[in-house]
């Protein structure tokens, strides 16, 4: 059950106006219900109900020629789900607490309806609720055909050094999905529901090699290349991408690694396919919260958390996305029970595929229609960012919500460039005892920098400052403890989570930390039991005192699950042990 339904008045046009007038107090009304369980006859007839079913088959044949290893295999997946889910039918609801309209105000612009309120607060009875809502059927299904083909062996050809290794991959399929929507969603014949449908197909092949080279017994070179072509929705792009690397052993203890590689990756097919449609959300409207409430916080606005109409739709025209990665990396292993390693990491990313957010969206309206950022940072009213912002939404202009917000439109686009650099670091240790050994593991990431640009044109985002409009922390570190005597292994695990920003961007909220634990024992080699305790302290998610609205946290990073407990069994039948 994800919650009560609700109403408000829908006009036929799904307009997110819900204001009608009323001729019974002679006044403009904007109702809005939610409906009890009690109402609905039980909790069972709110919940939404999902039956899926998957199949998978992959038949192959592999085996050996002399020096070669060859693989081969065809991979057949399908996917086939019946989604229910309760709705209220708009027009009957309408009718049911308003009555028939009676014709259109002259001044204000409104449909007129007699709606006594004494309507509105009585209990609906269970034949009432049933008369103005139904369950909403989906039959989404996708599938997936697929072959691929892998020769390869460990001596091409020898060298002083040693053997050279080479392997080769040949790919080609097809994969498609339909989402089989409602008929009626499609429609505004829901209320707050006018959903997008879906449907398409694409293939692809692709051909790939790989070739290790002992230059020397202290240096080791490593390249691969690979081609994929893929067609959709009357479109055929392909790219080569391809990855060199190299390994220096100046002497036992240590290892000098550095690689360089480039990526593709055609866009999701929903992405592509998927047709328009609405949705109800609430939103903040951030410009009128700055120009006309200035020292109201955020959450306690008038204007925010309103009801708005989000006009989604696919985009045919999505390029493929593509990315340069750079990593360059030092290991130090004095024994084989301790090691330590450090890894520079530079990571490029072009026409990246994004989902357009509307939060993002409504902010960035705002900081362009005024001219600055909340934190008082110049903004360009003319980058490309700005123009696209400022038209994709729209507010009413006329009647009594003149200057509101109405709508805002997204889809998927490809940004600009976006580019990322950080170090990570890891400590490994194991120490033997006459009373078991403890293994311990420390592992931290630091980010240098993490850089955004939407459009071409468009300044250049810090997507690490408090004032970005992104939530991303500079720094993540695990720590492990693990002490293990026989059968018997037993783990502490902490988790931190660097600062984030706060809810209004001007502050970072403090650091959070999350500890966890697992017992583990092996009754035999075939079945072993453990016992997790997850967040084992109770923790609470870090306080946002500028989150001025439920839940008063970053629900993209923390949620509301306090200490919880797992109990697991394995038993694994034949085969080697566990």
């Amino acid at each position: 059950m994800r919650d009560v339904l609700q109403w408000s008045f829908q006009p036929s046009s799904g307009s997110s106006d819900t204001t009608f007038y009323n001729s019974f107090d002679n006044r403009l009304d904007d109702w809005s219900r939610q409906f009890t369980p009690e109402e609905s006859g039980g909790l069972n007839r709110v919940e939404t109900r999902n039956r899926q079913q998957t199949f998978s088959i992959t038949p192959g044949i592999k085996g050996k020629f002399g020096k070669w290893t060859y693989e081969a295999a065809f991979n057949h997946s399908e996917y086939k789900a019946r989604v229910e889910f309760p709705q209220v039918i708009a027009a009957k609801a309408n009718a049911l607490f308003l009555g028939q309209q009676q014709g259109v105000d002259e001044d204000s612009g409104y449909p007129i309806f007699n709606a006594d309120p004494a309507r509105l607060y009585t209990p609906l009875t269970q034949s009432e609720y049933d008369s103005i809502t139904a369950y909403s059927v989906y039959h989404p299904k996708s599938w997936t055909n697929n072959f691929s083909a892998t020769i390869n062996t460990t001596e091409l050809f020898r060298l002083p050094a040693g053997p050279v290794g080479f392997a080769a991959v040949a790919e080609a399929g097809k994969q498609g999905y339909d989402l089989k929507p409602d008929p009626l969603a499609l429609t505004d014949y829901y209320y707050a529901l006018k959903d997008s449908d879906g449907k398409g197909s694409r293939t692809h092949w692709a051909l790939g090699g790989e070739v290790r080279v002992p230059v020397t017994h202290f240096l080791e070179l490593s390249g691969a290349g690979r081609y994929d072509h893929f067609v959709f929705a009357g479109n055929g792009i392909g790219k080569f991408t391809y990855n060199a690397g190299a390994e220096l052993r100046p002497m036992r203890s240590l290892l000098l690694r550095a690689s360089y590689g480039t990526g593709f990756r055609a866009p999701d097919l929903h992405y592509v396919f998927t047709g328009p449609g609405n949705t109800h959300p609430s939103a903040t409207d951030y410009y009128l919260c700055r120009t006309e409430e200035p020292d109201e916080a955020i959450g306690d606005c008038s204007y925010a958390d309103e009801g708005i109409v989000t006009q989604r739709s696919g985009n045919r025209r999505l390029k493929p996305e593509t990315s340069k990665s750079l990593d360059l990396g030092i290991v130090w292993a004095p024994s084989r029970r301790f090691d330590v390693s450090v890894s520079y990491f530079r990571v490029s990313m072009a026409n990246q595929v994004q989902d357009l957010s509307t939060d993002q969206l409504l902010r960035d309206e705002a900081d362009c229609r005024i001219g600055q950022t909340t934190s008082g940072k110049a903004v360009d009213v003319n980058s490309p960012t700005c123009l696209d912002a400022i038209a994709r939404v729209q507010r009413f202009t006329s009647g009594v919500r003149a200057g509101e917000l109405d709508a805002v439109a997204v889809n998927p686009i490809n940004i600009a460039h976006e580019k990322t650099t950080g170090i990570d670091v890891a400590v490994h240790g194991n120490l033997p005892t006459s009373f078991g050994t403890f293994s311990l593991s420390l592992a931290h990431t630091h980010v240098f920098d993490h850089t955004f640009r939407q459009y071409p044109g468009d300044p250049t985002i810090n997507k690490l400052a408090f004032d970005s409009g992104y939530d991303i922390p500079r720094d993540k570190s695990t720590a492990s403890l693990t002490w293990s005597i026989q059968k018997l292994k037993w783990t502490v695990e902490g988790r931190r989570l660097g600062k984030l920003p706060n809810y209004d961007q001007d502050a970072f909220i403090k650091a959070s930390y999350l500890f966890n634990t697992t017992l583990q024992y092996d009754f035999t080699d075939h079945l072993r039991g453990s016992l997790s305790v997850v967040n084992l302290f109770d923790t609470n998610p870090v306080r946002d005192p500028t989150y001025a609205s439920y839940p008063y946290y970053d629900i993209s990073w923390f949620d509301s699950t306090g200490r919880s407990a797992f109990l697991q069994l394995t038993w694994k039948i034949g085969g080697a042990g566990l």
